[in-house]
């Protein structure tokens, strides 16, 4: 269940808070949490954010890029907290203005508190519990952004879900600049954030998306960055080294995702061990994938090509009488097989190479 604190509703879903919060509510009332909720909504609709009814003049949509403020007195209004503002104070200074609002804590207490903790949010939360928290409006903010800052200059060896969204975010921004080695990077630290906050126990992508934050479709992450991964690997083969990785950790982590999905991650393993030259490990892959996804054409088409494509001259009779078994399944699957026609003809190719070699044999001799 999902309330929304401006008007008191309750919500079975977050994605239905996140559209009530879009639809009902002007962005300069919300907080920061509740504005990253409103731009999740506009990123998996494609919507404009200026199309918001509320938004008539178009000042949601500048909001979203930058707050302006009048700071022409040297002080930070209360409902305009920025973490760019957090970020800019002295840690005596944080220290000092959570004290002004009833929370008192120094390093030794931070770090205990957040001992057990993966998030900078809760940490907040207990605070404004434990307390008798003095904050209103924009200043309820600036408590999460201080735990969150206090935690990046006090603990930052201690993932928590908050950072996840920089790491994204710094991944993004280097990847419009053109720098996609720079945002896999980026996002791989995310990842590594993910699987340290996530709970043990959770073996599908849907159970972990739970208890990580709104901003973020882990399925929509771990697929895109497997597609950059790949982009990138073609021009620095080292990151065919990453993707494996990555994509085994992904198989590990979700044992019991989708068929589909782990499906194809598996494929991207063998995938990534062929570029990396391991055939017989890639091999070995493939033949695991028959054995647990008999209806899968494309593995029994990607073994055989292991064999064909990569060393027909230096076949033994054996392994073209298996390449030909492959192709023959891969045709026989029931289902779409892009290739079809390549497939077919790379099968009427190994069964001419087959005859030959039978004759050869009949002859007592030459390899074909």
């Amino acid at each position: 269940m999902s309330d929304c604190r401006y008007c008191e509703q309750t919500f079975n879903e977050e994605t239905a808070l996140r559209k009530h919060l879009y639809e009902a509510h002007e962005r300069d009332e919300l907080s920061r949490i509740d504005r990253k909720r409103v731009e999740q909504y506009i990123d998996e609709h494609s919507v404009d954010e200026s199309s918001n009814d509320a938004d008539t003049d178009g000042s949601q949509s500048i909001q979203r890029e930058q707050r302006t403020v009048n700071t022409s007195d040297g002080t930070y209004p209360a409902d305009a907290w920025e973490l760019s503002d957090v970020e800019a104070l002295s840690t005596d200074e944080i220290v000092a203005k959570l004290e002004d609002h009833g929370i008192e804590t120094n390093e030794t207490a931070f770090r205990n508190r957040a001992e057990d903790l993966d998030s900078a949010t809760t940490l907040s939360e207990q605070w404004e519990a434990e307390y008798e928290v003095d904050a209103t409006g924009y200043d309820q903010d600036f408590i999460w952004m201080a735990a969150q800052e206090l935690w990046e200059r006090w603990i930052p060896e201690v993932p928590n879900k908050e950072r996840i969204y920089d790491f994204v975010q710094e991944g993004r921004d280097l990847r419009e600049k053109g720098n996609r080695a720079g945002a896999c990077n980026q996002w791989l630290t995310a990842w590594e954030y993910i699987l340290a906050v996530i709970p043990d126990e959770s073996t599908t992508i849907e159970e972990a998306d739970r208890t990580l934050p709104t901003f973020l479709s882990l399925e929509a992450f771990i697929r895109s960055l497997d597609s950059d991964l790949a982009t990138v690997a073609e021009g620095n083969p080292a990151y065919h080294e990453h993707r494996l990785e990555f994509c085994r950790e992904v198989c590990d982590q979700f044992p019991d995702a989708d068929d589909e999905f782990l499906l194809d991650f598996r494929h991207f393993v063998a995938d990534s061990l062929a570029e990396l030259g391991r055939t017989a490990d890639s091999r070995a892959e493939l033949e695991a994938l028959i054995e647990e996804y008999p209806e899968d054409p494309y593995a029994y088409k990607k073994l055989a090509d292991s064999y064909w494509l990569d060393e027909p001259d230096e076949l033994s009779m054996e392994e073209l009488e298996r390449t030909a078994e492959l192709y023959r399944a891969a045709l026989d699957v029931e289902g779409p097989l892009e290739g079809a026609s390549m497939v077919a003809d790379c099968l009427e190719d190994v069964e001419n190479r087959l005859t030959d070699a039978r004759a050869s044999d009949e002859r007592g001799g030459e390899k074909p």
